[in-house]
């Protein structure tokens, strides 16, 4: 087995030459389990560098950790971990993210977070189904690109609150934030321009879709 950082060949289960650890498994309820608790324990790269990549590779990080790449490369978790500390921050100043504002404490944002999270992760099971990832393997793709486009919002959220008094103008940055999300998940899979396109579209219906279900009968 290769590195996938720096393509040195693995005899055991750290890389020789970066050090990244290598785990021959499948992504499951066990890895996340894990992936979780350790993730409070160790933020060893910098939050900028982990950005980047996910930002302008999506697929490297998420692969990387799908094929059993551990350690070079933050975890979704730690990503998790980062966007509920940006939330907080956010809760305690304006208490509000991109204009829905939550009176009740910072669980409430955080069960928001989790929502998106398990939402966009059933539908990108649905709509990528082809690829046989399997739904922990989608949980892993939400984790790491709801936490990115958090984290990336959440200063946008803070400049909407000072700007504007009517919440109702920053809610309209919903649809980009999750549009964004969408398109990122679909680049780590190998589509032409058109599919990409249908299946961010689907995707983005299906959500706003039961979204609006959920709200409907929350509020009968």
């Amino acid at each position: 087995m290769k590195c996938s950082v720096c393509t040195n060949e693995i005899r055991e289960k750290y890389c020789s030459n970066c050090g990244q650890y290598f785990k021959n498994s499948r992504v499951t309820s066990i890895t996340i389990l894990w992936g979780l608790f350790e993730s409070f324990f160790s933020l060893e790269k910098s939050i900028f560098m982990n950005l980047k990549i996910a930002l302008f590779a999506p697929r490297t990080i998420v692969s990387n950790y799908w094929n059993g790449f551990r350690k070079y490369y933050f975890t979704p978790f730690q990503f998790f971990t980062i966007a509920s500390l940006s939330l907080l921050i956010n809760y305690f100043f304006f208490n509000n993210f991109l204009g829905l504002s939550l009176t009740v404490n910072i669980s409430s944002h955080l069960a928001i977070l989790a929502l998106n999270i398990v939402l966009l992760t059933l539908f990108s099971a649905l709509v990528y189904i082809k690829f046989k990832k399997n739904i922990f393997e989608h949980l892993i793709l939400n984790i790491y690109n709801v936490s990115l486009w958090t984290i990336l919002f959440v200063p946008i959220s803070i400049v909407l609150s000072l700007v504007f008094e009517n919440t109702d103008m920053a809610r309209f940055f919903f649809i980009p934030f999750h549009l964004l999300i969408l398109i990122w998940n679909s680049k780590v899979f190998d589509l032409s321009s058109l599919k990409r396109f249908l299946f961010v579209v689907l995707n983005l219906s299906l959500f706003y879709g039961t979204l609006l279900v959920l709200i409907y009968y929350s509020n009968l």
